[in-house]
């Protein structure tokens, strides 16, 4: 098994190492990250953590920029729509911008990046609550569906009847062995029909002259006395033993599964497989094990760019975005600057 999936297509950054230990203890948790690429310089959210809402991600990131902490971003964007679920946009201040430290440090400080607990809490075959490993879960569901003759092999027991497959045959056995029962009475009615009209037109009480006649049961009886006149045709006679056959061989289908453990074991395996065929699907959640997300120092988010610093002989020092400037006119605009407006300008 590779690991848990989720509606989202975010991806699951949990070691696999980890994962394992999660279905060997019952216990422990995974952690998803957003999905996301570079386009046209700007970063493109696509896939966001299971129950996280971009519209909360967004409030985020602006609650930082808002604070001075991301002063490498510029401007977000939510350009989500029907054929876009989930598209947010973040432009950087300038392209030397390192979008994949950027989009660390959101993964560390944001819910881009959520952390989600696992724990296999179930009700076992003892009635009780408890953490299971995975291999207990499937021993124990397997008794639940097939109990008696997998009990022996995997050493649970279970004071309640749990067969629920035997129950349902032998439940559907009922029901079939009941209706070959009516059709057998009616086959006797449709054989002796002229004798069976006649009890019913003159006697006073015709169910026990029929079951006295032809040996019927009170059941059968029922069934002949509430037949309609339409249904006596002949048609309705070779309807009869259509469906007689096909219960028939229902019927000795269902007695040899019942019988036979290996019949059951591979009519259980059938329906897993017309059940992972049916509702299965493709893994929306790929696993990708990733380092652990770091947020950025502030040293780290200060940006990278050409700076002139001016220092005069009196020791004031001042500076400059870029390196192509004046630096006697920067000087004169420091000097003019509160709190040394007043100071003479002494040589750089």
């Amino acid at each position: 098994m590779q690991g848990p999936d989720y509606p989202t297509e975010a991806e699951i950054i949990t070691s696999r190492a980890e994962i394992r230990k999660i279905y060997e203890n019952g216990r422990g948790s995974v952690r998803m990250r957003a999905v996301w690429k570079k386009e046209d310089g700007a970063v493109v959210i696509s896939a966001l953590p299971h129950q996280v809402s971009g519209a909360r991600v967004l409030e985020q990131i602006a609650a930082q920029m808002r604070n001075k902490k991301l002063p490498m971003v510029d401007d977000l964007r939510d350009e989500s729509d029907h054929e876009n679920p989930t598209r947010l946009v973040i432009v950087p201040r300038s392209n030397r911008v390192d979008m994949d430290q950027v989009m660390n440090h959101l993964f560390a400080t944001t819910d881009l990046e959520k952390s989600y607990r696992i724990n296999l809490n179930m009700i076992g075959l003892d009635g009780r609550p408890a953490v299971k490993n995975l291999l207990e879960i499937l021993s124990e569901w397997l008794v639940f569906r097939l109990r008696g003759t997998i009990t022996r092999r995997v050493g649970f027991s279970c004071a309640n009847d749990l067969d629920t497959v035997r129950r349902r045959l032998n439940y559907r056995l009922e029901k079939v062995l009941k209706r070959l029962h009516i059709l057998e009475g009616l086959l006797v009615a449709f054989l002796n029909i002229d004798e069976v009209i006649e009890i019913i037109r003159n006697e006073d009480e015709p169910k026990p002259a029929l079951m006295s006649r032809f040996g019927l049961t009170e059941t059968q009886a029922e069934a002949i006395l509430e037949l309609k006149l339409r249904h006596l045709a002949k048609l309705e006679e070779m309807k009869i033993r259509g469906e007689q056959s096909e219960l028939e061989k229902e019927r000795d289908q269902l007695q040899g599964i019942l019988a036979s453990e290996r019949k059951m074991n591979n009519l259980l395996k059938k329906e897993l497989q017309a059940d992972a065929q049916g509702y299965g699907d493709e893994r929306r959640s790929p696993l990708h094990e990733r380092e652990e997300a770091k947020a950025m120092s502030e040293h780290d988010m200060l940006p990278s760019e050409p700076v002139t610093i001016v220092l005069s002989q009196m020791g004031w020092v001042r500076s400059a975005k870029g390196h192509d400037i004046d630096a006697f006119a920067a000087y004169r605009k420091h000097l003019q600057s509160p709190p040394f407006h007043q100071q003479t300008g002494p040589e750089l």
